[in-house]
């Protein structure tokens, strides 16, 4: 929002491309792609009447890009945007937001959101080809999937505060998982978990939960002498 000029920042400035992003909001925005997390909708109009609107403010010479993109999400956007669901909605807040061929700059606020796994894969995919034309794109996301998927880095906020930015391989390195594992009787998971000294074990139970990170492979290949049942990440 702050980039969007939308919203004063207390402290520091906002410059993309060297502009100012208050007082030379109007000139970025013509190289911009946006996608907010809370789409406002005009909701006397139906999906394809909002799209011409948006391509009509952004002064775009024809619809080629925007038919392009509803076919490549299953949009049909004939109907009446007060009785779209959250996932018709989004598919059209992104063909708003990728539409405009000059848009060099992409901001994306929870682009998935509402999307079922199928369109959040070819969302993956539009992303990719648009990073392959050499385009700049800053996305939020609470999904690490998606993120490891799409970006080159990544920058962590913790309670208001900026923690880390790191390259995505990086971040993969140090990246750690739980993992609750189910053997077939308690005899197993108490021998397993003693190979695995901060594993959670409770006596008489057949579950054993590890934090794992580098040491993946020694986990599986360790979980292998075993009979396991169940097993969840």
């Amino acid at each position: 929002r702050q980039l969007m000029g939308f919203i004063k920042p207390d402290h520091g400035t906002l410059t993309i491309l060297g502009r100012d992003c208050f007082k030379e909001a109007d000139v970025i925005q013509r190289s911009l792609g946006y996608l907010p997390g809370e789409i406002a909708f005009i909701d006397s109009m139906n999906g394809m009447e909002f799209i011409r609107f948006v391509a009509k403010m952004k002064n775009m010479k024809g619809m080629g890009r925007a038919q392009e993109l509803m076919k490549m999400f299953d949009l049909n956007a004939s109907g009446k945007l007060k009785k779209m669901s959250k996932g018709m909605k989004q598919k059209i807040g992104i063909v708003c937001a990728f539409m405009n061929p000059l848009a060099s700059i992409l901001i994306l606020d929870e682009p998935t959101s509402g999307l079922d796994p199928l369109m959040q894969n070819r969302f993956v995919e539009l992303i990719l080809s648009e990073k392959k034309k050499g385009k700049t794109i800053l996305m939020s996301s609470h999904m690490f999937e998606e993120i490891e998927r799409t970006c080159d880095r990544a920058a962590i906020i913790r309670e208001g505060k900026l923690v880390a930015v790191e390259e995505i391989e990086k971040l993969k390195e140090g990246r750690q998982k739980n993992i609750e594992s189910t053997f077939q009787d308690t005899g197993m998971a108490k021998a397993f978990a003693a190979e695995f000294p901060k594993a959670v074990y409770q006596d008489g139970s057949r579950t054993v939960t590890a934090r794992v990170g580098r040491n993946l492979d020694s986990f599986i290949k360790k979980a292998g002498e075993y009979t396991i049942t169940d097993l969840d990440v």
